[in-house]
């Protein structure tokens, strides 16, 4: 059974909540995780309902670094409470890429910069549903959500190597949903997560409410 510890943050890191990803009582490694997305469709369903009942209207969220060596590190997050997300979602950032969609629900294209692979999905209803990951998972069509948490999976699965690989959402300059597959840390919120070696607390340090889990 899938379930999540899950920890209030310290109020000097900001309004938030840590999650620790256990199954049948241990530590889940990232690499569980990343399956989970890629190959289990009851997983991505859990997993959007875990963060859809989230208390915070708008929120950031954010991994540690991992590596291929690293993946075998227990699965944690962060979602940080981000009202500013709360604002009218905008697709004129992405509409190139979304001109060209032919019918796919999701897109995975490199930033501009070329140091960091996108995740976007496309408009198939209202834009209330884009905004932000928090309107996503609670406004996007179900099908929608599962092909982008399997899209999030199949690319961890093919982007872990010996470089550090930071997944997370950020969304402060595009008013528009978008995962990102970072290089480096360079909308962080949450300082510990900056780091590019893991820093991982004991259980004991981690006392929560579980989540439903499977």
């Amino acid at each position: 059974m899938w379930r999540f510890r899950i920890e209030e943050l310290d109020p000097g890191a900001g309004r938030g909540q840590r999650f620790a990803l256990e199954r049948g009582g241990r530590a889940a490694p990232v690499m569980e995780a990343v399956l989970g997305w890629k190959e289990d469709p009851t997983f991505r369903s859990w997993f959007n309902e875990t963060l859809a009942e989230s208390p915070f209207l708008a929120f950031r969220w954010e991994t540690p670094a991992v590596t291929a060596e690293t993946a075998d590190l227990p699965f944690e997050f962060v979602l940080l409470d981000s009202p500013g997300l709360a604002r009218d979602a905008d697709p004129a950032a992405f509409a190139d890429h979304f001109e060209c969609a032919e019918g796919r629900e999701v897109l995975v294209f490199p930033n501009l910069g070329g140091d960091a692979l996108l995740i976007v999905p496309c408009p198939m209803v209202e834009p209330t549903a884009y905004g932000h990951l928090a309107s996503f998972v609670s406004g996007a069509p179900e099908g929608q959500r599962q092909a982008l948490w399997q899209a999030v999976g199949e690319a961890m699965a093919r982007r872990l190597d010996d470089r550090p690989v930071w997944l997370n959402t950020a969304g402060c300059g595009v008013p528009w949903l978008h995962v990102r597959l970072d290089d480096r840390p360079k909308y962080y919120g949450f300082g510990p997560y900056r780091a590019t070696d893991r820093q991982v607390l004991p259980p004991e340090a981690t006392p929560g409410r579980p989540a439903p889990g499977r």
